[in-house]
Parts: structure tokens; C-alpha cells; sequence
């Protein structure tokens, strides 16, 4: 369902303030953990900095950002706040499950976050002309999607 109400700045800044924020912290926690394992990094430490940073930071932001302005209509608040658990719940699950080695996990976290981008995608549909935006934001949604099946794959090759 949509909501007919008009979008204004501070609804503007209600639906992508979330999305944003967390992005905003994940790069800023990134690179803080990049620079306490700068003396000695280890792999998974380093995979978890790119992961921080570009995963749940940019893309994140990227897409909250993205299906705002390419909507053309103002979206629930119960669609942003389910794509921005889905979201978040996955990258948690999918961090988790590397670092602790549990392939499962990991498979969880990566159902979350597909179900999530299918939620980004749908949201950001409309009838505006914004051709580049439009396909870049797409790209962005498969490239992630691509990735999913990727990680899971590197997941349970370095478990079994």
C-alpha cells in the first residue's frame, strides 16, 4: 500500500535518515577497525572492513537514497522500516556467520538481504524519467544480488 500524503523535506528526511545513518556509521566503523588492525590485519579483520564499508555503508545508503528519489509515490513506513531490518538483520547475520565460521548462518543472513534488495527493487519503481539514476540504481541491486550466491558459495568452501 502507498500513502497519498505529499513528500516534504522532513519526510524526505524520515525515509532516507535510516538507511543513511547506518551507512554513515558502518564506513565510519569500518574505518576505525582499519585503523586498530592497520599493525598487524588479518583476513577476515580485512574482509569485514570492505564489507562494513561497502556493503552495509554505501550500498545501503545508496539504496535508501536511491528508491527515494526514483519512488513516485511516498512509501509506507512499514515498507522502509521492513527493507531496513531485512537489510541490516542479513549484513548482521552474513558478518557474523564469516567471522564465526557458521555457513548457515551466513545462508540466513543471505535470504534476509535478497529479500530485502526484491524490496529495494519494488519500492523504487515509478513513472519518472530519471534514466540514469534509474539504471544505475539497478545495477547496484544486481551487482549485490550477484554477490549473495557468491559469498554463500565462499562461505561453505571455507567451512568444508
Amino acid at each position: 500500500m502507498t500513502e497519498t500524503r505529499p513528500s516534504t523535506p522532513s519526510s524526505a528526511r524520515a525515509d532516507v535518515l535510516p538507511f543513511a545513518g547506518v551507512g554513515l556509521a558502518a564506513v565510519v566503523a569500518g574505518g576505525l577497525i582499519a585503523a586498530a588492525i592497520a599493525h598487524a590485519p588479518t583476513q577476515p579483520l580485512v574482509w569485514l572492513v570492505a564489507y562494513l564499508v561497502l556493503v552495509v555503508g554505501v550500498a545501503q545508503a545508496a539504496l535508501g537514497i536511491g528508491q527515494h528519489r526514483l519512488a513516485d509515490h511516498r512509501l509506507t513506513t512499514t515498507q522502509l522500516w521492513t527493507e531496513f531490518v531485512l537489510y541490516n538483520l542479513g549484513n548482521a547475520a552474513v558478518i557474523v556467520g564469516t567471522l564465526l565460521d557458521l555457513p548457515l548462518l551466513v545462508d540466513g543472513g543471505g535470504v534476509l538481504l535478497v529479500v530485502a534488495l526484491v524490496g529495494f527493487l519494488r519500492g523504487s519503481r515509478g513513472r519518472r524519467t530519471d534514466g540514469t539514476l534509474r539504471w544505475l540504481y539497478r545495477i547496484l541491486i544486481v551487482l549485490l544480488l550477484i554477490s549473495v550466491p557468491v559469498g554463500l558459495l565462499l562461505a561453505h568452501l571455507r567451512a568444508g
